[in-house]
């Protein structure tokens, strides 16, 4: 059987793969931030495979599940995302992205289930957190994970859609190291559920099969059946997020914490962007070629020359054929495009449009964009003209970088380092 991972990279979505790899079954998943690191375990298994390809991007995950032959797909975008920090961009993402997904699935022509993968955040500061509870969130994160399962619920109902929900504590550790690290970011908590990183995935895999009863998006609460006082951990009490529901249904328990080791054993290793080269041949797309090589990373050449006559759909295929998690465009150097409407016409298409349309594309499928401008023309020209109106309408473009004609050492990291829609990781 094969399963997509949605949502990116996380501890949660990975260490999944970990467990689902070990079961046997293919596991595709889908990232497009190059910060992240995965195991090496992971990444050197012939069933696996890590595809640049952002949740937002419906076309492309319709693909992946037909293609793949999925048969369940697991979405961890509520694990990735950090909606504290940047709520309505965050949010917009979080919706953006899980709508996707239920087209897509919806669309393909063989439907996977769905297991999402929420937060004890929805309940806000409830103190009966079981899963018929009304849902009362009182932070961005809470209100995020209570959007989300909702879109997914509508999904199930309209679409009849297998789907189930898993709800995880707000703690999830991998190590002692790692417990204790959490721990001195929660002072504000008296008592907060801890639960061991492959509890919460042995939890997920054991409600999977759950997705296809008759009830639609049914819920489940994975935890610890304590809580922990934050301030001395060998304080506990019984938790007020029930687990009753999921001990009754599967055959399902958290371990003891006590189980958890100093550190983490696993050697990680970074993944490498793929970077997607338009414009013409040009001494600075050369350097910018070789630089990248050089690094290691993987960089292709866009098969794409005739700015004016290529099509929207053309650019938009090799994308999904590519998938590269950054897109980068060099504009002509030296042409000053004087004379007729005919280089007008090519002017515009060269200079404007084509910028445009790669920072529109990179944005709707939260790509990173570096747009490499022409700075070194002095005189006042037609294509100068073009390039200063182009700049303008790219400032309006989160995802897009304009830089000017030159490449030293600094200009691959400031590139490569860029986030995408401004979501940092969050701790559930």
């Amino acid at each position: 059987m094969s399963v997509l991972i949605t949502g990116g990279v996380s501890k949660i979505t990975v260490k999944l793969a970990e467990e689902l790899l070990k079961n046997g079954r293919n596991v595709v998943l889908l990232q497009n931030s190059s910060s992240e690191s995965i195991p090496d375990a992971v990444l050197s298994n012939s069933s696996f495979s890590l595809v640049n390809l952002s949740s937002v991007n419906e076309d492309g995950v319709k693909e992946v599940i037909e293609t793949k032959n999925i048969q369940t797909v697991f979405d961890g975008s509520l694990t990735t995302s950090d909606v504290s920090l940047e709520p309505i961009q965050g949010a917009k993402k979080l919706i953006l992205g899980i709508t996707s997904v239920l087209d897509a699935i919806r669309k393909s022509k063989s439907p996977p289930s769905l297991v999402l993968i929420s937060g004890e955040e929805v309940y806000g500061s409830s103190v009966n957190r079981v899963e018929t509870q009304p849902l009362e969130p009182v932070t961005f994160v809470g209100s995020a994970q209570m959007s989300v399962e909702a879109m997914v619920h509508s999904y199930a109902v309209s679409y009849r859609i297998p789907i189930v929900i898993g709800r995880l504590p707000r703690v999830i550790v991998s190590s002692k190291n790692e417990l204790e690290s959490e721990l001195k970011n929660l002072k504000d908590l008296e008592y907060v559920n801890i639960l061991e990183t492959s509890d919460a995935v042995r939890g997920l895999l054991s409600i999977e099969k759950l997705a296809l009863s008759q009830k639609p998006a049914e819920v489940f609460n994975i935890a610890n059946s304590q809580e922990f006082r934050v301030s001395n951990i060998s304080e506990s009490r019984n938790s007020a997020l029930s687990i009753s529901k999921i001990l009754s249904e599967t055959a399902w328990k958290p371990s003891d914490l006590s189980t958890l080791p100093s550190e983490s054993q696993e050697n990680f290793k970074e993944i490498k962007p793929v970077f997607l080269l338009f414009g013409g041949d040009s001494e600075l797309k050369t350097q910018f070629f070789e630089l990248v090589k050089l690094e290691g990373f993987v960089v292709k050449e866009s098969s794409i020359s005739n700015f004016q006559e290529a099509s929207d759909k053309s650019v938009i295929e090799e994308i999904n054929t590519v998938k590269p998690s950054h897109l980068v465009y060099f504009g002509n150097e030296t042409e000053s495009f004087e004379g007729d409407c005919f280089t007008l016409r090519t002017n515009m298409a060269t200079n404007l449009y084509f910028p445009w349309l790669l920072a529109s594309l990179s944005e709707k499928n939260s790509l990173h964009f570096t747009h490499f401008g022409n700075t070194a023309i002095s005189q006042e020209t037609s294509s100068l003209s073009v390039k200063g109106y182009t700049g303008k309408m790219l400032e309006y473009f989160e995802n897009t970088l304009r830089l000017g004609t030159k490449i030293d050492k600094n200009t691959l990291g400031l590139i490569k380092g860029r986030k995408t829609g401004g979501l940092l990781n969050n701790n559930i």
